[in-house]
């Protein structure tokens, strides 16, 4: 790979994920410092709209994703098996294959010498 290509590509990544933040903003910095200062997110025990505190939030939050992750895990571990169960008995069929064919060209060799030390 390219050096200067790479960088292109991060210069230009870069550039158009500014851009797209700044035009897609919901409002200016000065407002959203304000929202978060007086956000009562910000100070302990402040109940949520669902009257439950920031920490109780943020567990069920924390317990949901590990959850979801191990669901995530599991998939991945299935979709592994299954692409290992799958891909295996191909992989040693092209394995033999390529066997062949390399001795047969191994044949082709030896009686191609042979015939050149007979002419």
């Amino acid at each position: 790979m390219d050096l200067k290509s790479l960088f292109a590509g991060i210069f230009t990544g870069s550039l158009a994920s500014s851009l797209i933040i700044l035009f897609t903003a919901p409002a200016s910095g000065p407002a959203v410092r304000h929202s978060i200062k007086h956000s009562e997110w910000n100070r302990p025990g402040l109940k949520s709209s669902t009257n439950k505190s920031a920490m109780e939030d943020w567990q069920y939050a924390a317990t949901e994703g590990f959850q979801a992750f191990d669901v995530l895990t599991k998939e991945m571990k299935k979709t592994y098996k299954r692409y290992k169960q799958e891909v295996e008995p191909e992989v040693a069929s092209i394995q033999e294959q390529v066997k062949e064919i390399s001795d047969s060209i191994s044949q082709l060799n030896k009686q191609i010498k042979k015939e050149t030390k007979r002419s």
